[in-house]
């Protein structure tokens, strides 16, 4: 074998060798898929601001909110992002979903056995609603026959009120004025001589008439005055209702 093929055969070996070789060369980590608008707001890492005192406050907040989270590593907060049915699961496992889920279960059923409950006095309840509505058509009709019997009642006071009362005072009073003065008149037109007896009978007539016009004066006024300030007990005209 001369020197040029062994040198090829060198070669060839070689490059054989090299190719099983492992490399020292960093693989390239895949591109991720951006944040999806269900990823919370303090772990988006593309809000984070340049003020490295506000990416203190939003690691804070994530490590107060989302423990879970903020525990994790970086490939692990991938993986989370990559597969949704991964982050789902890690969704469902956290306590306040647990807790929230739990109380949404409590919650409906007792929804569940109210509504059952009601349900089951639902015939009852249209009875007595029906009930009611009966009673209070009768209600209203005793209502209204109680108001038509009080006003009868006012309607029968009225000739006793004492606006009426005065009014039938003063028209007696007048009348009884106009009866003597017309008793008067008619013995001063007269021609002739006047009887002893028609004198007599006259004054005892005016007498009479002046006496009753006098007193019924004095009760009218009494009366009047006891009304203005008062002491004198009317009958109501009129019904609040």
């Amino acid at each position: 074998m001369n020197s040029s093929n062994a040198n090829r055969l060198g070669s060839e070996a070689l490059s054989v060798v090299r190719e099983f070789e492992p490399t020292t060369q960093r693989r390239e980590r895949p591109e991720l898929p951006a944040y999806e608008a269900r990823v919370p707001e303090p772990v988006n890492n593309y809000n984070l601001p340049a003020d490295r005192k506000l990416i203190d406050e939003k690691v804070a907040l994530l490590k107060e909110q989302f423990p879970t989270f903020a525990n994790k590593s970086a490939d692990d907060l991938e993986d989370l992002l990559r597969f949704e049915d991964l982050f789902q699961a890690h969704i469902d496992g956290l306590e306040q979903v647990q807790l929230m889920r739990t109380l949404e279960y409590e919650l409906r059923e007792e929804n569940e056995r109210l509504a059952e409950v009601n349900l089951s006095a639902e015939e009852e309840l249209r009875k007595m609603r029906d009930n009611v509505a009966e009673l209070q058509m009768f209600a209203s009709s005793l209502t209204s026959r109680f108001y038509e019997l009080v006003q009868e009642h006012l309607d029968l006071q009225k000739p006793y009120s004492p606006t009426v009362l005065l009014a039938k005072l003063r028209e007696e009073c007048a009348e009884l004025d106009t009866q003597s003065e017309d008793l008067a008149t008619a013995l001063m037109s007269k021609d002739g001589t006047i009887e002893a007896a028609e004198c007599e009978d006259f004054v005892r007539q005016y007498k009479d008439l002046r006496a009753k016009y006098h007193s019924s004066d004095m009760r009218s006024t009494l009366a009047e005055a006891a009304y203005k300030n008062g002491t004198l007990a009317g009958v109501p005209m009129t019904m609040d209702r």
